[in-house]
């Protein structure tokens, strides 16, 4: 019986009779401002700014019975706006927010709610039906994580509202109440309290959270933890703050469903080097730093052409030092580490502190040298039938800005008949030198014609410029020489001077007459042979003749390779292409640049109709698979018209297939 029983079906569990239409489905209310958290479902609430919630390793909110704290460098105060955000959106919300510290009148200084943007909703057209995502329920609410704030169905109240520090909270948007924790006093001269100021907050907490009624959330505030203008002397004392904060996590966990906590810390007045304040991050749940900018007197810069007016500067960068996670896969977000990115804040008194990843906004000169593309055309000879490139940068800039590689095929003069140490120049295969030529990069000549050519066009102003040139390479050249020269004999007069005192070990005065005697003749030496430079400087081969070359408009139009529709497709798409001999191919295709990948794929390039054995399929499919390499071939289909184009390319009527061997 149990091979026909469906495999969703928990065979222990017994069947239970579903419910009529009629039949009202019983579900569990959730109390206001919480809502479970997609990563393990743990009841989560909001801090007041979205951004945070996004940022707590993927659960969407602060996870109830759990601790937030939140420190600051400087003397800048945007901790305890991050505090005025969480309490008033428990207040919205209908919690019970308990600060430390604040006097009953705090409440009003709250930032008020936002107008809601009717603009921006009236502008988006509601989603049909049919544009819902056809996956499982549970899924389809996981797309909506990053959402905006107050974003959702208009017959549920919002998660996380907004809120404008312009404004002040009216009394009729208060739903919960607040409940402010007198801190205990400093000690006069005369007295002295034995008992810690720290013990009468947690029993104030106590005895809130056993009277209250199990649904009701609350939330506690404590502002500049340590900070001698809140808290007597007596609360930075280690034994006496180590113990509040157990105490603060005992009620946690105790009440794991009602309970959360926000903390600050100023880090200029306690850094974080401190063993005190160490403690007091290992016993929080989450710790967040912010670290404020200073502020530049200077204007701002002026938006760019075609960008918006409104650029927001970071006032801050926002570090992340632990986050809640529940399981043992390490929570949602966590393992990905997205939140270890640089982050940077901004405040503004309509938006809130947004948190976003910080990126270095693109200086002016590079968007100028970005925006008209290198116009520079490489030179390739036509020698013997063979397309090869002389110039050193013109070989860097294929392969940094085309992505070909092409191949070494110069040898060293002094060992003409190896072949393990090549150079300059380098050949390229005829469909690569097309695909330059095809981009505009580049132009081809015929080497034999076209030097002869160029030399009988030089005038007189021409070839005096070419020679100083080549004056110019040579006294380069004998700068190089007598820099080595020099370095040399310099190292050698150390190792002579070396052996004179192993060998001899006299007095220092008779070494130094020694010295003096034979040195003298040296100066001499050198100046008769610095001056006749001319005589000396070396002769010079150059190994291009870019200087004799015109421009490449007056060059004249030979016949060009014919194009490989299959090349052309793959290197339109980043793709590194180098022979496929030794892997049995015509072609090696990296994702990348072969000094940092290896070849993904073994490729080879057919025509549409052209017959393709079946021995070469299954010999270059096992032998792609013997290597780690996908079998790819393709080509041209002419019958194939789609809109589908990479710019720069004609590859819309290219296709490719891949053979991977299952099994050998």
């Amino acid at each position: 019986m149990s091979s026909f029983t469906k495999r969703n079906t928990v065979l222990s569990a017994r069947p239970v009779a579903r419910p009529t239409p009629n039949q009202p489905k019983s579900e569990k209310q959730l109390a206001p401002g919480l809502r479970p958290s997609p990563s393990d479902g743990r009841l989560t609430t909001s801090t007041g700014t979205s951004t945070l919630d996004q940022l707590l390793a993927g659960h969407g909110g602060l996870p109830m019975g759990t601790c937030l704290l939140i420190e600051e460098q400087g003397t800048t105060d945007f901790s305890g706006v991050l505090l005025r955000y969480y309490a008033a959106e428990g207040l919205v919300q209908g919690h019970q927010v308990h600060a430390l510290g604040f006097p009953p009148e705090w409440q009003y200084q709250l930032p008020g709610l936002a107008a809601p943007d009717t603009k921006a909703k009236s502008g988006q057209p509601a989603p049909a039906a049919e544009e819902k995502m056809k996956i499982a329920w549970r899924y389809e609410a996981l797309g909506n994580n990053a959402a905006p704030r107050g974003a959702g169905d208009s017959s549920t109240a919002p998660f996380c509202h907004s809120f404008d520090l312009s404004k002040r909270l009216a009394s009729s948007s208060v739903k919960g109440s607040f409940q402010p924790i007198p801190t205990p006093g400093p000690p006069s001269l005369g007295s002295f309290n034995p008992t810690s100021p720290f013990k009468s907050i947690i029993q104030h907490l106590r005895a809130k959270l056993e009277t209250s009624d199990p649904n009701m959330t609350h939330r506690v505030i404590i502002p500049s933890l340590l900070s001698l203008s809140l808290y007597p002397a007596e609360c930075s004392r280690p034994s006496e703050v180590l113990q509040f904060l157990h105490g603060l996590r005992a009620l946690l966990r105790q009440y794991s469903s009602q309970l959360t906590v926000l903390l600050t810390l100023p880090t200029s007045l306690f850094p974080r080097s401190s063993g005190l304040v160490r403690w007091i991050e290992l016993l929080s749940d989450g710790v967040v730093e912010l670290i404020p900018l200073p502020a530049t007197p200077a204007a701002a810069a002026p938006p760019k052409k075609g960008s918006s007016g409104k650029v927001e500067t970071p006032q801050g960068f926002l570090k992340v030092y632990s986050l809640p996670i529940y399981h043992e896969k390490g929570g949602g977000g966590a393992e990905t580490g997205h939140f270890r990115e640089n982050l940077s804040f901004s405040l503004s008194a309509t938006k809130g502190l947004v948190i976003k990843p910080y990126s270095l906004p693109p200086m002016e000169e590079d968007d100028q040298q970005q925006e008209p593309p290198d116009k520079r055309q490489v030179r390739i000879s036509r020698i013997a039938g063979r397309y090869l490139l002389f110039d050193i940068e013109d070989v860097g800039l294929i392969r940094r800005e085309h992505g070909i590689c092409a191949v070494f095929t110069g040898t060293m003069p002094q060992a003409p008949t190896q072949n393990v140490f090549l150079g300059l120049p380098v050949e390229l295969y005829a469909e690569e030198a097309r695909l330059l030529v095809d981009k505009k990069a580049g132009y081809i000549v015929d080497d034999a014609v076209d030097h002869l050519s160029q030399l009988k066009m030089m005038d007189s102003a021409s070839r005096k410029a070419y020679l100083q040139s080549l004056v110019i390479q040579r006294k380069h050249a004998k700068m190089a020489f007598d820099e080595t020269k020099a370095q040399s004999a310099a190292k050698y007069k150390d190792r002579v001077k070396e052996r004179k005192k192993e060998q001899q070990p006299k007095p220092q005065e008779l070494s130094d007459e020694s010295e003096s005697l034979f040195s003298s003749s040296e100066p001499v030496k050198q100046q008769v042979q610095e001056k006749p430079l001319k005589e000396v400087l070396p002769r010079v081969t150059p190994t291009i003749s870019g200087a004799l070359t015109v421009s490449s408009a007056s060059i004249p139009s030979i016949d060009l390779p014919s194009p490989n529709p299959l090349h052309s497709y793959l290197n339109a798409r980043g793709y590194f292409i180098t022979p496929g001999l030794r892997f049995g191919g015509d072609y090696s295709v990296y994702p990348g640049d072969p000094f940092r990948y290896h070849a993904h794929y073994l490729a080879n390039s057919y025509e549409w109709d052209q017959e393709i054995p079946l021995l070469d399929l299954l010999t270059s499919g096992r032998l792609g698979t013997a290597v780690k390499k996908s079998f790819l071939f393709g080509g041209r289909d002419p019958r194939r018209k789609t809109t589908d184009e990479v710019e720069g390319s004609d590859d819309s009527d290219v296709r490719v297939f891949c053979i991977e061997w299952a099994g050998m």
